[in-house]
């Protein structure tokens, strides 16, 4: 079938084929252009004459408006043709996804705690819990924003991998014969490391934590006074959580390195049992002082405070030593 087709019967509806046809043209790549367009062409006669086969007569403009529409708006229609442009192809989108979920589950971590404690100290205030939901939205768009610009640059070739790239199959680790309850997955490690780098970055003031130590509360401001010895431990806590942050980056970048990360582990539990010990005698860790709060109130809250700091040394120490024991059976056994 040629283009004279389009010209025959009472109307001529060349110029809408042309219009069409240069519109999708515009926004194709210059190289391929012409080739797209001409196969383009043939595809619109070719459903023109089976139309006016089956119907037994010219279609109209109106009919070929249709057919036009059916086709594809001209930026559609360009898109199909044309290469793919996608931000994060499919070869990076799992890496992309996997990297959102962890900072999104970090995010969402940093922004409950305070609102917790908040929560508890001013007496379920509800407007808290909206203004974390409110702070948490336009943090985890900046995450996800972030990441994509990352992964695109990957894409394209402006940030180069190295030996990242370069993965090897003797490197991963080894699949378990029966069910390892204290296996970990690289997300695992990701988040593990996003979780270590945020607190070092809290602890080294390089970041503010989300809530100061005086507290607007609706009943008078409330300040938290922090035992001096946790100042004086700023570099085994240091230290500790550098640790903590090497084995989560040999789970993420070197899986298969599990004699050294076991090591790792085991380091980092003993060093936690050891500064559970040391944080427990000199309880109260973290003293409430709220001037103008009832006596019973404020006794209220240092109570549930305290309890709560128990509670969390308590199971960080259980932690630790479970953590020992395992890691040290996965060593002896070479796993």
């Amino acid at each position: 079938m040629s283009a004279a087709t389009l010209t025959e019967g009472p109307y001529d509806m060349s110029d809408l084929v042309d219009r069409y046809l240069g519109a999708v043209s515009a926004l194709l790549p210059k190289a391929s252009r012409d080739d797209i367009v001409a196969e383009l062409r043939d595809l619109i006669l070719n459903r023109v004459e089976d139309l006016e086969v089956q119907r037994g007569r010219p279609l109209d403009r109106r009919e070929l408006e249709d057919l036009l529409r059916e086709i594809g708006h001209p930026i559609a229609v360009a898109g199909r043709y044309g290469p793919g442009r996608g931000l994060v192809g499919p070869e990076i989108y799992p890496f992309w996804l996997f990297g959102v979920k962890a900072l999104l589950a970090v995010a969402a971590f940093a922004a409950a705690i305070p609102t917790i404690l908040a929560v508890m100290v001013d007496h379920g205030d509800v407007r808290l819990v909206l203004r974390a939901v409110t702070d948490f939205i336009p943090t985890a768009l900046c995450l996800i924003g972030a990441a994509t610009l990352v992964a695109a640059a990957v894409e394209r070739g402006w940030i180069k991998l190295g030996d990242l790239s370069r993965w090897k199959v003797s490197e991963l680790p080894r699949a378990p014969k029966s069910q390892d309850w204290f296996a970990k997955s690289r997300f695992d490690g990701l988040f593990e490391l996003a979780a270590t780098g945020l607190f070092i970055a809290w602890w080294t003031g390089m970041v503010a934590f989300p809530i100061g130590s005086v507290i607007h509360a609706g009943q008078g401001d409330m300040t938290l006074a922090v035992t001096p010895l946790l100042r004086e431990l700023y570099w085994p806590v240091l230290a500790l959580a550098i640790l903590q942050g090497v084995s989560s980056l040999f789970l993420v970048l070197r899986p298969g390195w599990t004699a050294a990360r076991d090591l790792a582990e085991i380091a980092g539990a003993v060093g936690g049992v050891a500064l559970v010990w040391v944080l427990w005698p000199h309880q109260p860790l973290i003293t409430v002082i709220a001037p103008d709060a009832t006596a019973a109130g404020l006794a209220n809250v240092q109570r549930v405070l305290d309890m709560t700091l128990k509670i969390t040394l308590w199971v960080a120490a259980a932690i630790n030593l479970v953590k020992v024991a395992a890691h040290g059976w996965r060593l002896a056994r070479g796993r």
